[in-house]
């Protein structure tokens, strides 16, 4: 019943996202976030419903009258250059096949964070756009959050089979980066039972991170708790705080064994052979960089037919070292041994520069009180890139298409401020007279 019911509804879909395409966008990340496809058993759980949808948008992109111009802003050119220099290392790949593949893969989800800008503007559609997001992810954390509770934490919270969310890692990543924008609708809603249901899902989440049981999402979880508290003010600061306090006091009898286990293995990193894994694709991806400052070795080169990615690692970590765990297990790394030096240099200044406008637009959006809305999502996105970074830093997650959307939501906030800033009235300063009256 799910296929046909899934199946029904998206058919329906497609031509609405033809004709209006900023809904059609909507869609497109409904289908790639929340993968509903990958909830069903029979014939829909290979539809290939994201290329109706991503197909039928694009076709409406030439007869819409709603487009805007794509905002050239800092970030949106970074990203080009960026698609630039993956095309231009996949022509040096050492499994070309595998890098193809890839590229069309990450040039899809570029092209749609390029067709977003145009599409969506004004708050309803962004906030519209937010609450597709933080939906699709937010399902999963709901979820995996009711779960864990009736389960005492003691089975780990995975994602859909066969989407980038499946492994706990992933789930858990995607989970921390829309907490604080769930926080951040949450803040800006004026629906009492629409704001109260966003804050439960950003708890339960919360607790879906946790029993990933994923290292690095603990991390991340981490960064978002401190965070989200350091906007806290008086009273509530303290009652959080107290709560927190409490948590921790009872955490060894409440929480399973299972927990303090893992986060052991934070403090014996050389003894666990899942971190020296790590370390080894870590050594990979610097000595293939090294070797190929201007290319490196294109993407999913560890694909390559005669293994020579082997080579290029430390036989200090060989020991625990597996052919099958081949991936970069970090964004940073991941980009540099793909695309080499260059290439990493570029990405590092887009990620520093949407840092730096969403600060820009928190600081400003606080001047005006019609735009603290900005300043608010502005917060959020911020916080959930920032747990990006930090968890990314240990999961292969360059090419996630949730962080691509927020650096393109990002500058569609920095239009929308733009925008409000030169409609606003101009105040002149008043003329005084000779005799000092105000004329």
């Amino acid at each position: 019943m799910r296929d046909y019911v899934l199946t029904a509804v998206v058919f329906a879909l497609v031509p609405v996202c033809f004709a209006r395409p900023w809904l059609g966008i909507l869609t497109w990340y409904w289908l790639g976030l929340m993968n509903p496809h990958r909830l069903t058993w029979e014939f829909a759980y290979t539809m290939p419903f994201a290329m109706l949808v991503g197909g039928a948008t694009l076709l409406g992109v030439f007869f819409a009258r709603d487009r805007r111009p794509i905002p050239w802003e800092r970030e949106l050119l970074l990203t080009a250059l960026l698609m630039a220099c993956f095309l231009f290392t996949t022509f040096f790949a050492w499994a070309p096949s595998y890098a193809w593949a890839q590229l069309e893969k990450v040039g899809k989800i570029v092209l749609m964070t390029f067709v977003t800008t145009m599409f969506i503007y004004g708050k309803f559609r962004i906030r519209c756009l937010l609450l597709v997001v933080v939906g699709s992810l937010g399902y999963y954390g709901f979820k995996g959050g009711v779960w864990s509770i009736i389960h005492g934490g003691a089975e780990q919270v995975v994602g859909p089979e066969g989407s980038f969310i499946e492994g706990n890692t992933f789930l858990s990543l995607a989970l921390n980066m829309v907490i604080p924008l769930m926080i951040a609708l949450a803040r800006d809603e004026e629906r009492r039972w629409l704001r109260r249901l966003l804050y439960i899902v950003a708890v339960l989440s919360a607790i879906s991170s946790l029993f990933s049981y994923s290292r690095g999402g603990w991390l991340g979880l981490a960064v978002v708790v401190l965070l989200l508290l350091l906007q806290l003010k008086g009273g509530t600061r303290v009652l959080v705080l107290s709560a927190l306090v409490v948590v921790a006091l009872t955490a060894h009898s409440l929480l399973p064994e299972r927990v303090f286990t893992r986060a052991g293995t934070l403090e014996n990193i050389e003894e666990d052979c899942s971190a020296n894994q790590r370390l080894m694709s870590w050594t990979v991806h610097w000595n293939v960089a090294k070797t190929y400052p201007l290319t490196g070795a294109g993407f999913q080169f560890e694909n390559a037919e005669d293994g020579r990615w082997l080579t290029f690692g430390d036989p200090k970590y060989a020991e625990c070292f597996h052919v099958s765990s081949s991936a970069a297990h970090s964004i940073y790394f991941q980009i540099l041994g793909q695309h080499g030096f260059v290439t990493f240099f570029i990405y590092m200044l887009l990620l520093i520069a949407v840092q730096l406008k969403l600060n820009r637009l928190r600081r400003e959006a606080k001047r005006r009180p019609e735009s603290a809305w900005i300043g608010t999502y502005a917060l959020g996105l911020q916080i959930g890139l920032l747990s990006y970074m930090v968890s990314g830093a240990f999961l292969s997650s360059a090419y996630f298409d949730l962080a691509w959307l927020y650096f393109a939501v990002t500058v569609i906030l920095s239009r929308e401020l733009a925008s409000q800033t030169a409609q606003a009235p101009v105040r002149h300063a008043p003329f005084v007279t000779a005799k000092g009256s105000v004329a």
